[in-house]
């Protein structure tokens, strides 16, 4: 069952970058992983949830992450601490999701205002309730609130920088990724929180 609905995400991806995401239809994404439509609803009611589920799937394990950051770090710095752990995860090879999955993901979204408002609204969701967690205060917590909204800006941001790149940068082929995805989030970090 994982394995199909892996096929579908990948797939999705992929028609997406490849032939535009409005162009793309749920008939072609199944007919691409050799299912039916019906196989696609079964698993995702539009091919914005195969796409989203990438990003819950990057959200929950930075909560997960989250649980271990030490809780007298700021809460903007524990959700940094997080998300790199989380990233250095994936471009090593052991993290919640492959990266070229990750990167794919990250092209689509980038490329869809409807998507980036959607990974926003994730963010918030997600990390709000495990920030929460991590200062002992609850969700509704002004800090909090504030800390997530902060970092939902780093994160777009982070995601948008890689358009500053060449027309031929391949982050596929790129022996400094690690490096660099992580010196491009700290920076962007740096420049959104002043």
């Amino acid at each position: 069952m994982r394995d199909r609905r892996d096929q579908l995400i990948d797939t999705t991806l992929s028609l997406c970058i490849r032939c535009g995401y409005e162009a793309t239809t749920i008939e072609q994404i199944a007919a691409a992983a050799e299912q039916t439509p019906h196989d696609f609803a079964c698993y995702f009611a539009t091919k914005d949830a195969a796409v989203m589920a990438v990003v819950d799937e990057l959200l929950q394990s930075t909560a997960t992450a989250l649980r271990h950051v030490d809780a007298a770090e700021s809460p903007e710095q524990a959700l940094l601490i997080a998300t790199t752990e989380v990233l250095i995860a994936i471009i090593d090879g052991h993290g919640v999701i492959t990266c070229d999955r990750m990167l794919a993901m990250a092209e689509v979204v980038t490329a869809q205002p409807n998507l980036r408002r959607q990974a926003s609204s994730a963010r918030k969701r997600i990390l709000t309730r495990a920030l929460a967690d991590l200062m002992g205060v609850t969700a509704d917590n002004r800090r909090v609130r504030q800390a997530v909204t902060k970092w939902s800006a780093v994160a777009s941001s982070a995601y948008l920088d890689r358009y500053r790149m060449a027309v031929n940068y391949d982050p596929r082929q790129d022996d400094q990724l690690e490096d660099r995805a992580t010196a491009n989030l700290a920076a962007t970090f740096a420049e959104v929180m002043g």
